[in-house]
């Protein structure tokens, strides 16, 4: 039995799926293994998995779409067999220490929910940062690929909801009700993810970026060197934010942070801001897929 299930959420992205699993394949902390799950793929994804004959590597399409990573991800949790659950987007890249990292993290402090800092990456660069923080608000804003809980943690607080069923992203609603039920979270303080947002770089579009490639090249020459160069990158973006702020961002920072605020005070499940997150989750679904090329 595995320490670690990883498991990769995919729809119709092959070549990028290729850089998500060389990525794992490359990991220095190797006891695991992973379950590529497809929401009733129609591309040659498949045929992707089989090619590296990994025998850690195991490929399930489901039947129907989902449309939403929670089906996937919960087929993935029901054959998990390790004691930790890991997630990568089939977007995203790995450092070669992600996961010798977040179960070094999770040993040494008993967490139930380690996560790692996710550096978000756009057509321009490093654009953000999150999952470095520990508070109920601000946890939240740790995304999937950066995560490693106990499988335990999905038995007792349940599965990934539909996305009608939360007043949230379907991931923040997951990690909000594991710190609900008491688990302990330690971050990493370690930016060990890439991320390539879908909406930015309107991945399914035809004629679509595909950046991956590139970062995995660097990463395969010189892991360290491009860690030390995204994380500059970053730096330089906050800087030059601080040198010519504007109006309109600071409105929107403050009006996150009043919802943030909002959140942990009254409750996202209360009404009336239970309904008001929902009408703009949907808002937000709407665009995203616009956005991605769907």
């Amino acid at each position: 039995m595995p320490s670690v299930s990883v498991i990769i959420a995919t729809y119709n992205r092959s070549r990028v799926l290729r850089c998500a699993l060389e990525s794992l394949r490359a990991q220095t902390f190797a006891d695991f293994d992973a379950w590529i799950v497809g929401d009733a793929c129609t591309d040659d994804s498949e045929a992707v998995v089989a090619a590296f004959c990994d025998r850690r590597l195991n490929w399930v399409n489901l039947p129907s779409r989902a449309g939403t990573q929670s089906g996937p991800n919960n087929e993935g949790l029901r054959r998990a067999t390790g004691e930790y659950a890991a997630y990568l987007g089939h977007d995203d890249l790995w450092m070669p220490w992600h996961l010798e990292t977040l179960v070094a993290t999770a040993t040494r402090t008993g967490a139930d929910f380690a996560h790692a800092s996710v550096v978000f990456i756009g057509p321009g660069g490093p654009r953000e940062i999150y999952g470095d923080r520990k508070t109920r608000a601000q946890v939240s804003v740790a995304p999937p690929s950066g995560w490693l809980h106990r499988r335990g943690v999905a038995e007792r607080v349940g599965f990934w909801k539909l996305p009608h069923e939360e007043p949230v992203g379907v991931d923040v609603g997951f990690q909000a009700r594991a710190f609900d039920a008491g688990f302990r979270f330690e971050p990493t303080t370690n930016a060990t993810v890439l991320k390539f947002p879908s909406p930015w770089w309107r991945t399914y579009a035809a004629d679509a970026e595909f950046p991956q490639r590139d970062y995995l090249a660097r990463m395969q020459a010189d892991a360290t060197r491009l860690h030390r160069e995204v994380l500059t990158d970053l730096a330089l973006q906050y800087a030059r934010r601080v040198d010519a702020p504007s109006v309109g961002g600071g409105l929107k920072s403050a009006l996150r942070g009043l919802q943030r605020e909002a959140g942990e005070r009254y409750g996202v499940g209360r009404w009336p801001l239970a309904q008001y997150l929902r009408w703009r989750a949907r808002r937000r679904r709407a665009r995203a897929q616009r956005d991605r090329g769907l």
